[in-house]
């Protein structure tokens, strides 16, 4: 009888597991899925980055308000600056609002940036604001777009040198 009871139990428990993870939110995929892309950049690893951009990804880059086109093209452009810059830490994206679209096509993300760097004259971090939107892709919710706006540059002289 015990072990009946055992394997109802551990069957519950797995029904209960599985569809907790079905049940996820919009709101909760793209909070994990934000906090693994930082891990991505934090690492200076280009292959994980790429995973999280759609193919036709826009990026408008905070302090000149350029663009990069194509999920290739913005993670070549993290790989051939960010991370080939020997005093570029990381970029940190904290997300304060994320509302699904009615629709449910797509999810906006608001929040705040930081971006590291650790210069001879001090540690450089430039912070601001930024607008995401994320859009059902392969399973899951991945980036179509980011807006970045550098709104402050503190820490080194090389500030000076920030659009």
């Amino acid at each position: 009888m015990k072990a009946r009871l055992k394997a109802l139990l551990l069957t519950v428990a797995c029904i209960g597991n599985s569809y907790a993870s079905t049940a996820e939110t919009p709101d909760s995929i793209v909070r994990v899925q934000r906090a693994e892309y930082n891990a991505a950049i934090a690492a200076h690893d280009p292959v994980r980055l790429r995973t999280f951009l759609v193919d036709d990804y826009h990026l408008i880059s905070g302090s000149s308000g350029n663009v990069d086109s194509g999920g290739d093209a913005a993670t070549r452009g993290y790989a051939d600056e960010e991370f080939k810059d020997p005093t570029f830490v990381t970029y940190r994206r904290t997300p304060t609002t994320i509302v699904k679209a009615v629709s449910g096509k797509r999810v906006a993300e608001t929040g705040q940036f930081e971006g590291i760097w650790q210069k001879p004259d001090g540690i450089m971090r430039k912070t601001g604001i930024y607008l995401a939107m994320w859009v059902p892709s392969a399973g899951t919710w991945r980036l179509k777009s980011e807006s970045f706006v550098t709104l402050a540059c503190t820490g080194s002289a090389a500030c000076n040198k920030v659009d």
